[in-house]
């Protein structure tokens, strides 16, 4: 394995010294929900007298500047060691996904391809075993809890399941509205992104752009469009998320396809955080996303061939490069599996016809 590359630093804000609510007091608390810091009095007296801040995460200001102090080191080591690696039959392999029965799912998605492929397999020591193929061009996918295959084709506005003989057949139709990403979270609820027909970019003010939590039958629940101040919260769901909270992230593509940042939302719509790479990299192309045991956000950066890690606060936990590092090439896709091995899926590179699937072990620290 190369050498890793030189760790980076990160400047933090300078923490206030006047209370937000009084002006006049040192400040000893900070609300992670409002972003506001405060003094012990108005802590009290005001904060938590906020109907709308019973369930704020309050926490010392001590203990901040323990864990973030004013120049804090970042680890630039995300992968400890790659365990295997796997030549596909597919030109890229662009959304994996592993099932809790260690079965592998994957699937290519490149325009310019018509033997676009769905793939159902298993990995065997030197091979990957393949155990089912549909030929659709498939924009996104998902596994429920009973291990049944959930469906979007490009351009489509139909929820498809996939049944193991193959059969394709439809259970929830969303005309005229355009599916994007798909996820079921922990609790068998559907997550799927949505727009309006047409073409994806500019968003404009009457675009309608959502994220949308379906019960297990198929009946909206929720629908996350707007934050508290009316602005929207995505352009285009391309991938979506989620952690042990039912924290929703969404890989959000902002003016093209080659930009995009991570949107971090709870479920009444509030605004968690918002990642959109780091300065010195430039333009940040996340592509792949998951999530490990620790609620921490694993994402593929495609444009920068970059792991970055980023905590539920969306604070830079890890950045590696790991074609510079590894030679993992064209990285475009993120799961871990029933093991915690993260699996990376990348598209054909030089002197390469098949994309590949990468098996590495990640820094314990991060998991």
């Amino acid at each position: 394995m190369a050498t890793p590359s030189k760790s980076l630093s990160i400047r933090k804000a300078q923490v206030p010294v006047s209370c937000y609510f009084c002006k006049g007091q040192e400040i000893k608390w900070k609300c992670e929900d409002c972003d506001v810091r405060m003094c012990s009095s108005c802590k009290v007296s005001i904060h938590q007298g906020l109907k709308s801040a019973q369930d704020h995460d309050v926490v010392s200001i001590q203990d901040i500047s323990k864990s973030s102090p004013g120049l804090q080191e970042i680890k630039s080591v995300v992968i400890s060691s790659v365990f295997n690696s796997y030549t596909t039959t597919l030109p890229a392999v662009h959304t994996l996904l592993c099932s809790d029965d260690d079965l592998l799912y994957f699937c290519s998605n490149l325009k310019q391809f018509e033997d676009n492929q769905f793939v159902k397999g298993k990995l065997l020591k030197s091979s990957i075993k393949i155990m089912q193929t549909l030929n659709r061009k498939i924009f996104d996918f998902a596994i429920n809890k009973d291990n049944v295959i959930l469906l979007v084709e490009f351009h489509d506005h139909k929820i498809q399941v996939l049944s193991p003989s193959g059969e394709v057949r439809t259970v929830l139709d969303t005309s005229p509205m355009t599916l994007l990403a798909i996820h079921v979270n922990k609790d068998n609820e559907v997550i799927v992104g949505f727009r309006e027909p047409g073409p994806p970019f500019p968003v404009r003010d009457f675009s309608v752009r959502q994220v949308i939590i379906f019960g297990r039958d198929y009946q909206r629940k929720i629908t996350l469009e707007f934050d508290k101040q009316g602005n929207k919260l995505f352009s285009y769901a391309a991938r979506i998320r989620t952690d042990s909270r039912n924290i929703v992230y969404v890989i959000d593509r902002t003016v093209s396809h080659l930009n995009g940042r991570i949107v971090a939302v709870d479920r009444n719509g509030r605004l968690k955080f918002i990642y959109d790479g780091q300065m010195d990299l430039g333009t940040f192309q996340p592509k792949g996303i998951a999530i490990t045991s620790s609620d921490n956000i694993v994402v593929v950066d495609a444009v920068n061939a970059a792991l970055h890690v980023i905590n539920s606060k969306g604070d830079l936990l890890g950045l590696q490069f790991i074609f510079k590092d590894l030679g993992i090439n064209n990285p475009y896709t993120l799961c871990f599996d029933t093991e915690g091995y993260l699996l990376i899926g990348c598209a054909y590179g030089e002197n390469e016809d098949f994309g590949k699937i990468h098996v590495v072990k990640m820094v314990d620290s991060l998991m």
